[in-house]
């Protein structure tokens, strides 16, 4: 198995992150009157910029992988039949990913987003799958793998724009990236296939003029992670952010995705990492994404109390206030195809600080297809939507 080299270090709060000149005292003030109710935001307002909206509308959803990666690393290195085993359980994860069919599903996300518009949309999960047929990892090469088999986030845009819909990716992150050996079972070749883990923003490029402007793109990787030393895999995570100007008002947007409930030590390392990094900044900030964190600590994670701690709010909890064991947004089988495996968790999340933001409505989505094959649905998440006015 051959690793892509990645930076793993979170990128410096102070070095890169863009400095914005904000009133300080006047945005306390405002919060303040707000907290005391008694400043209530005015329908008939005007924009600031053009286009007469004076709200924002975002989505986050999970684009899921399609298969059970999570069987390559339970393998043990150790066992004398490792390289075989290696080799047919890729191949069986490889074609699992393929029968998942990644463009129905991913053109269920667009059916999705275009029903609802959302001026931003962040994404996890969103693979970029390689291939070298045949491949030189067997015979100890180096060469990595180019061909592109699925790209999540292109097809995604490309079926946004035959509905219609015109975004484009404001900022984006490579996460973990691995390359192990396969069967072809096509050419009977010993093939090499190349995963690389991703998050996005999408934002709508179709609005009038001066209504919504990204700036200042970055992303970033956790230093802790979860590292398998035995076979040279770790499971990098990180973020992507940018700076967004909309309807008068300035904030940062940022997309990620914590490490699984399984670790939630390091999934709360990396929340910390999270709120010293990109979040921290006078800026208000929205902050999506796939966060692995049970509000109602199930499984043993904590990070949801580390961002409510940090000023965070959740913009469904905030708008279902009578439901705080509802809107599950995980759950599904691992191949999309038991009506009966029903979502357990809500670990999508919408978090919003400072006062520009009044959530006006969220909602779970899940994301079925209307099929009566498998994949039944787009994702093992559903989509979470969420809208605020902005003052």
């Amino acid at each position: 198995m051959k690793m892509i080299e990645k930076y793993r270090g979170v990128k410096s709060a102070t070095g890169r992150l863009f400095q914005h000149t904000v009133n300080v005292t006047r945005l306390s003030m405002v919060c303040a009157l707000l907290a005391a109710g008694l400043l209530v935001p005015a329908a008939s307002a005007g924009p600031a910029c053009a286009g007469g909206k004076r709200g924002i509308e975002t989505m986050t959803a999970n684009l899921y992988i399609g298969g059970g990666i999570n069987r390559v690393v339970a393998l043990d290195p150790t066992d004398p039949d490792y390289l075989t085993k290696l080799v047919s359980t890729v191949t069986g994860v490889y074609y699992e990913i393929a029968a998942s069919q990644p463009d129905v599903r991913l053109g269920g996300v667009a059916d999705a987003i275009v029903a609802r518009m959302p001026d931003i949309v962040a994404v996890e999960e969103a693979t970029l799958l390689r291939n070298q047929s045949p491949g030189d990892l067997i015979v100890g090469g180096t060469s990595p793998a180019t061909n592109v088999v699925f790209d999540y986030v292109q097809i995604l845009l490309d079926e946004l724009a035959a509905r219609g819909a015109h975004y484009a990716v404001a900022s984006a992150a490579d996460e973990w990236e691995v390359e192990m050996p396969m069967f072809n079972l096509q050419t009977g070749s010993i093939d090499d296939v190349r995963q690389t883990d991703r998050e996005a923003i999408l934002v709508r490029t179709d609005l009038p003029r001066g209504q919504l402007r990204v700036s200042n793109p970055q992303d970033g990787h956790f230093n802790n992670v979860i590292v398998f030393s035995s076979i040279g895999l770790e499971l990098t995570r990180g973020w992507c952010s940018v700076d967004v100007c909309a309807r008068g008002q300035v904030f940062r947007y940022i997309c990620t995705h914590l490490e699984e409930e399984t670790a939630p030590q390091v999934q709360l390392l990396q929340a910390k990492e999270l709120l010293c990094g990109p979040a921290k900044t006078f800026l208000p900030v929205l902050l999506c994404g796939d966060f692995n964190a049970d509000p109602l600590h199930r499984d043993g994670s904590t990070a949801y109390n580390k961002f409510s701690g940090a000023g965070f709010r959740d913009a469904w909890a905030d708008t279902h206030r009578r439901n705080p064991a509802g809107g599950l947004t995980w759950g599904h089988d691992e191949l999309l195809a038991d009506p009966g495996v029903t979502f357990n968790r809500r670990i999508d999340f919408v978090f919003y600080r400072g006062c520009s933001f009044v959530p006006t409505r969220s909602d779970v989505l899940d994301l079925w297809l209307g099929r009566e094959e498998p994949p039944l649905w787009a994702s093992d998440h559903a989509a979470v939507d969420a809208e605020f006015v902005l003052w």
